[in-house]
């Protein structure tokens, strides 16, 4: 006992020979016990309250929508909560979203390649991920060419007695992401014909969810409903606004080029390190013969990827239609010293530059090496052009002769097959020549008027209109004065001819 509680028990002591002093007493010993207690108390040890799992059902949710600034928030939140399940199904399917908007994915599938480290599971799922090819469109030529052995050990994990479908019925992760994944080797990986089959089976038992309606939707033609329901009930779905863009292109019944442009654009806007994109802005700016804004739209790639070999031939085309030969011989330069992609072409444009500003050596260097490469009309077409510069007539009539017979409406050939035979003094031969010239165009003017007709009737805004009314007037006017030259030079023949 403590000595306060020593000097308690002393102060009580005088009170015991009084009966009267109990309950004095009692109260010194309980006085007494409380000082000892206060004294000897030691610090109350709290007990800690049980931690409960983070929420996960938001994360899910994010996952299950599957836009792609949905599947972002899902990584963020993971990422905060410290939930690597999630955190992987994120990062793999934004890689995948990435591979199909035509964007760099590098850095997705480096976060779920880190976070798979050491998963059995998680690591079979990133080499399924890794086997989807870029888009075409990418300007990843290289990565397309899987070498064979790789092309052939994906088709055996498909077709193995233990296929990478089997692994997809089963594991931890979510629903959700399996399917997605097992739509995405359907459509993009597997090339047996009974991949169709297995898909058309799958589809329906797909749960409801948009992230599967999506990847279902871009898969072929004749999920497009499903692709526009799905954005009309979720504007946010940006995603879908590049396949919806090609489709309307696809469509054989009904081609909309300008829903097309709308979509690509809108893709654009909302994903602009994607090269996929402003590349087909750009192939579709060329079929309308809109050379500024096919060459902003080839730049725009360009500027994100500098070897993009498709927007790279995109603009020494664009070039060479604005007449800037210099820029374009040196685009086409640089194309043929990357020596892999589109050579023939890269060649073909050079010489056609070379041509128009009299280098006709550097031409015809430049012809020689394109026909090693690609042949058809206007390579043998344009080798004439360059013989009769340097006038060898006799070879640039069988230049001329062999375009022809690859393309019979190949009506330049014909006009300038009767010019090189006036030359060579063979009247007959050249009169020949003019009159076939003289019917080609003719029936160029038929087919161009025609095609002006259907695209007129095609063709649903004002917009579209002056378009189509533009360009096909413009090629109109190209054919008939090449047909009044024609005529005026029968005209002239006929007289020289006469006077002999």
């Amino acid at each position: 006992m403590s000595e306060s509680v020593s000097k308690w028990g002393e102060d009580c002591m005088p009170f015991l020979p009084n009966p009267r002093s109990c309950i004095q007493l009692a109260m010194c010993v309980l006085l007494a016990a409380v000082v000892s207690a206060c004294a000897s108390r030691q610090p109350t040890v709290a007990v800690a309250p049980v931690a409960l799992p983070p929420p996960t059902r938001d994360i899910e949710s994010f996952i299950e929508r599957g836009c792609f600034r949905c599947l972002e928030q899902a990584l963020a939140l993971a990422d905060q909560r410290n939930l690597p399940r999630l955190a992987f199904e994120a990062a793999a399917l934004l890689t995948l979203r990435a591979t199909e908007l035509g964007m760099p994915a590098d850095a997705w599938m480096t976060r779920a390649r880190a976070i798979a480290e050491g998963d059995a599971e998680r690591t079979q799922y990133v080499e399924m991920v890794a086997a989807v090819p870029p888009d075409p469109l990418r300007g990843l030529r290289d990565d397309l060419l899987v070498e064979t052995q790789v092309r052939n050990r994906i088709q055996q994990r498909l077709a193995s007695v233990v296929s990478w479908y089997d692994t997809l019925q089963t594991g931890t992760l979510s629903l959700a992401f399996r399917r997605y994944v097992e739509v995405t080797l359907l459509c993009s990986v597997d090339l047996r014909n009974e991949r169709f089959d297995r898909l058309d089976a799958l589809v329906p038992q797909l749960p409801d969810l948009p992230i599967l309606k999506y990847r279902v939707g871009i898969c072929l033609d004749q999920h497009q409903p499903q692709l526009l329901a799905l954005q009309e009930a979720m504007p946010e779905f940006v995603d879908a606004d590049f396949a919806i863009g090609r489709f309307a292109l696809r469509d054989r019944k009904a081609p909309d080029p300008d829903a097309a442009m709308r979509r690509f654009k809108s893709a654009a806007a909302a994903f602009p390190s994607s090269t996929a994109i402003p590349t087909a802005i750009g192939n579709l700016y060329q079929t309308w013969e809109e050379w500024p804004n096919a060459l902003a739209a080839y730049d725009q790639a360009l500027a994100l990827l500098p070897s993009h070999p498709d927007a790279m031939l995109g603009r020494i085309i664009s070039l060479s239609q604005l007449e800037r030969h210099q820029e374009a011989i040196a685009a086409a330069t640089q194309l043929i010293d990357g020596g892999r992609w589109h050579l023939g072409q890269a060649f073909y444009w050079r010489a056609w530059n070379y041509y128009n500003i009299q280098n006709n050596q550097a031409a015809r260097a430049d012809a020689d090496r394109t026909r090693t490469l690609m042949v058809n009309p206007a390579v043998f077409l344009l080798s004439g052009l360059i013989e009769w510069r340097f006038l060898r007539r006799e070879s640039a009539e069988s230049e001329f002769q062999e375009a022809l017979k690859m393309d019979f409406g190949q009506c330049e050939a014909a006009f300038y097959l009767g010019g090189v035979r006036y030359e060579l003094r063979r009247l007959p031969e050249a009169l020949a020549a003019m009159h076939q010239a003289r019917q080609c165009y003719d029936l160029a003017l038929a087919v161009r008027r025609k095609a002006f007709e259907d695209a007129m009737a095609k063709a649903v805004t004002p917009e579209a209109k002056a378009r189509e009314s533009s360009r096909h007037e413009r090629a109109i006017a190209a054919v008939q004065k090449r047909r009044a030259e024609v005529v005026a030079t029968i005209e002239k023949l006929t007289q020289v001819q006469s006077s002999k």
